[in-house]
């Protein structure tokens, strides 16, 4: 395992070279017919998505070597225990962002879309730790609620419940446990109607400012964390209010943006704590009024495997599994740099394999989604 600037100049290293790899032409194929939405909120995506691997692959490597999956963990990576926090922030603003404004003709028709954009992913990373689970646990197979908690592993993430897995009480981590932020985005878009409902009445700057002051002096004094990713979603609609009303210069939102990156990654905690939260909440305004740190989330390859980075967030901690549990299965010793190497072969291995399933599976089902239902009032 990599230590302190070690793994700066790895990470970085990492993001040099998806930049070389998913810019050439092999992965011409991401490339969207269509008019793009934002690129630089595609290339965020994929930065946030990245953040979340390096983080899961400081606690999976400690893990599957006998330590508890716990921040503690990060004594000697603070970067990378800073780094899941970062993405998961940010993903849930993105998502209050992106969906500020809905006012579905049809709400069945809104979640039946929703559904066909996270279930398929969704599945297919629940039955890759099924399929692990079942052959890592075939001499000491355990059969009881095998079925109830088979349904869980399906439920496309409303329920946030990851159970055991044929005796396997660890088996949520086979993919780093992500499932349990997808109970979140259901419980957001399950909310919209509400949200729309009183953004009718009130506007939708007031109620952003309102649900922040709620979570933070109200929500936040029986349930912190509660209270974080609720208003993680507030700054995300807050960021979607102030983007349709001010300007601002891009060089200022990107200086702004550097500046806010640096305190983030030096002063936060890795923990999702509120008082830290307007510095993020600060960060992804900037990038909404047009910051792209400097062209950085807007580079061709950060923008492809955007698209890609539900299948990456889904599918890393995967590939970080099997990495560490076929050298701990094995007794296999590798010196720091073969590990660190191979580490890189899995990382570009799993990036490959979810443009993939993006363009085989995710995009595929996206465009089902927006075909008009026979059974629905469009």
């Amino acid at each position: 395992m990599l230590y302190s600037y070690q793994m700066y100049v790895w990470i970085l290293g990492l993001l040099l070279l998806s930049w070389i790899l998913f810019g050439s032409r092999l992965f011409a194929f991401m490339d969207a017919a269509e008019d793009r939405r934002v690129e630089r909120l595609d290339g965020l995506r994929f930065i946030l998505a990245f953040s979340v691997a390096m983080h899961h692959f400081v606690y999976s490597y400690h893990y599957l070597h006998g330590q508890p999956w716990t921040p503690a963990v990060f004594s000697h990576n603070h970067l990378n225990l800073r780094m899941g926090p970062f993405g998961v922030s940010l993903f849930f603003m993105l998502s209050g962002y992106l969906f500020a404004r809905s006012s579905p003709a049809s709400w069945l028709t809104f979640y039946r879309k929703r559904f066909l954009r996270i279930a398929p992913l969704f599945y297919l990373s629940s039955a890759c730790c099924v399929l692990l689970a079942l052959y890592l646990q075939r001499h000491t197979f355990v059969s009881r609620d095998m079925l109830l908690n088979l349904y869980y592993w399906f439920d496309a993430g409303i329920s946030g419940s990851k159970p055991a897995l044929f005796g396997m009480q660890d088996a949520r981590l086979i993919n780093a446990g992500v499932a349990w932020s997808l109970y979140w985005e259901w419980a957001f878009y399950f909310s919209l109607p509400l949200w729309c409902l009183l953004r009718q009445k009130t506007g939708l700057l007031p109620l952003a400012l309102v649900v922040l002051f709620i979570s933070a002096y109200g929500i936040a004094a029986f349930n912190a964390q509660k209270a974080y990713f609720i208003a993680c979603f507030a700054f995300g609609v807050l960021a979607r209010a102030v983007s349709d009303t001010v300007q601002a210069p891009k060089k200022m939102c990107d200086y702004g943006s550097v500046f806010i990156l640096l305190l983030i990654f030096s002063i936060t905690n890795g923990r999702y704590q509120i008082s830290f939260l307007p510095l993020y909440g600060l960060l992804f305004i900037l990038i909404a009024l047009g910051g792209d740190l400097f062209g950085l989330l807007r580079l061709k390859a950060f923008v492809r495997l955007g698209d890609a980075s539900y299948s990456i967030y889904l599918l890393h901690g995967i590939g970080w599994f099997c990495l560490n549990k076929t050298i701990q299965l094995n007794t296999i010793n590798l010196s720091q740099t073969e590990y660190t190497l191979l580490a890189t072969v899995v990382l570009v291995s799993v990036l490959i394999i979810c443009t993939l399933t993006y363009q085989y599976i995710e995009k595929p089902f996206m465009a089902l989604g927006r075909r008009k239902s026979p059974w629905l009032k469009q």
